[in-house]
């Protein structure tokens, strides 16, 4: 969906943009969430973006990284305390991006691969921020613009991938790497496959809910609501925070 007024072509616009949405998040980090000790760290470029523009806040504390990506990262420029999210039962704020948020706060995520992780973060954190660009907003109240990833199984990939075609909502799509030949490969050794979308997702939760009834899928790039506290959308001149509403 266009964003009246912006030309979408312009990188310089989205990478202003982002640059928008990580002050104003480092913003709300540092007012709401200073006393924070345990803080999970999401995957990918605004996330980078966001921890170069505030080292302040994540100094410090205790980051449990959600991808080998941002532990890596997280370590190249000093920070020394990083956890393992597997022996971690809590943590007090989760900051992540998205690649596609819906006027509900829907969203998928999982271009970067690391969705498995960085889902098991989010089940567990108290409070829930994601950090995106104005192009990762629809403003609609569906999913439809990007494909959903799913964890598989190796082992059970040609199965997995016959089966999601059967469910017709779109065209799964092995996802093969630009560094290697062959498949993509998670941080915890399964296939992803990319579930291309060829009509709106208007219950993400149910189809969710069906994914992971499918024999050898480990996990889904579908977040519902349910796990987002806020949205921080961030523009060429501004930003907007959007907030789950009360139930």
């Amino acid at each position: 969906m266009a964003h009246q007024g912006v030309d979408m072509d312009s990188s310089s616009s989205v990478e202003h943009a982002k640059l928008n949405a990580c002050r104003e998040a480092c913003r709300i980090l540092r007012e709401t969430y200073r006393d924070a000790s345990v803080i999970g760290v999401g995957t990918g470029s605004t996330i980078k973006l966001l921890i170069d523009h505030c080292r302040d806040f994540f100094t410090g504390k205790r980051l449990v990284p959600s991808s080998a990506d941002t532990m890596l990262h997280l370590a190249s420029i000093g920070y020394t305390v990083l956890l393992d999210p597997a022996g971690v039962d809590e943590v007090d704020v989760y900051i992540d991006g998205a690649d596609e948020v819906s006027s509900k706060l829907d969203m998928v995520k999982g271009r970067g691969g690391a969705f498995a992780r960085e889902k098991t973060l989010a089940l567990r954190s108290r409070e829930r921020i994601y950090v995106v660009d104005y192009t990762k907003y629809t403003g609609v109240d569906y999913l439809y613009a990007k494909p959903i990833p799913v964890e598989v199984l190796p082992v059970s990939l040609r199965y997995v991938v016959r089966k999601l075609g059967e469910l017709g909502y779109g065209e799964p799509v092995l996802r093969v790497g630009s560094g290697k030949d062959g498949p993509v490969v998670s941080d915890n050794g399964n296939y992803i496959v990319d579930y291309k979308l060829s009509k709106p997702v208007r219950d993400p939760l149910a189809l969710h809910n069906a994914l992971k009834l499918l024999h050898g899928v480990i996990e889904t790039g579908v977040f519902p609501s349910e796990l987002v506290d806020m949205v921080i959308v961030g523009e060429p001149s501004g930003v907007k925070v959007l907030k789950k509403k009360a139930q």
